[in-house]
């Protein structure tokens, strides 16, 4: 179709003679007849002896509209990546989208399957839209991130694979450090930093919290352990000469 127009277009931009002109109409006629005759089941051989080829250009060399027409098959959907989606050029640091904190919302085709990761340690971050790869190093968590605003949406999820590996390959991965328990009940929190204990009182369950910057690793586990195994008493003595009562709450007591 669009070869016919641009026959036509370029006979009656150049103003040749009318004979001339129903010489290149009735040749934009017939190619357009020959283009129309084609359909979705023609084969090689019916495309040649029309004159195409199955390459889209005719025994003259020229482009005609192909037949062939790609279609993605695979299962997507669309996405709008609301900080933007990066290249090449946006890996640069001196080329990243400015200010970084605005949005750069971008709409692009998505395979279904992109989200899915077969490794724990690499997770896909739905608020920062980015590739997330954890590992524990130092007797500590670490984390990095692969934005798709700056690598792309395919390459962040390539970048952070090879990082992983890279990782791998370093010996930088370490498991995570497990503190075993005494006994059943104490148990040591690395979020707070104390040992834990659960002990039953008059038919009620409790619990008490002895911080290791406060008594000492080792010193807070023996807490914990000791109050377990008495939670009547405790197990912190009162010092020697302190009353059991203030004064004002001793004379509270009495009246």
């Amino acid at each position: 179709f669009f070869a016919v127009l641009l026959l036509r277009s370029t006979a009656l931009r150049r103003g040749i003679c009318p004979a001339a002109r129903r010489a290149v109409t009735s040749a934009a006629e017939s190619a357009d007849q020959a283009s129309s005759s084609i359909g979705p089941g023609s084969s090689d051989a019916e495309i040649g002896a029309l004159g195409v080829s199955a390459d889209g250009e005719d025994s003259f060399g020229e482009l005609v509209p192909s037949v062939r027409v790609y279609r993605r098959s695979r299962a997507e959907h669309q996405r709008i990546f609301r900080w933007g989606v990066g290249n090449a050029f946006r890996m640069q640091s001196q080329n990243r989208f400015t200010p970084v904190h605005k949005p750069h919302p971008k709409e692009v085709c998505v395979r279904d399957d992109y989200y899915e990761t077969e490794n724990p340690n690499i997770v896909w971050e739905e608020l920062n839209e980015v590739w997330e790869v954890y590992w524990y190093e130092n007797s500590k968590l670490n984390a990095r991130p692969f934005p798709v605003k700056k690598f792309g949406v395919e390459r962040a999820k390539r970048e952070a694979y090879a990082w992983y590996e890279e990782l791998r390959d370093a010996g930088r991965l370490k498991t995570k450090k497990q503190i075993p328990s005494p006994q059943p009940g104490v148990f040591y929190d690395a979020r707070m930093q104390d040992w834990v204990c659960f002990f039953w009182r008059d038919n009620r369950p409790l619990s008490r919290c002895f911080s290791a910057n406060k008594f000492g690793f080792d010193g807070a586990q023996k807490l914990a352990v000791a109050k377990q195994n008495d939670p009547v008493n405790g197990v912190l003595p009162l010092r020697k000469g302190k009353p059991l009562l203030k004064p004002f709450r001793k004379a509270v007591q009495t009246v």
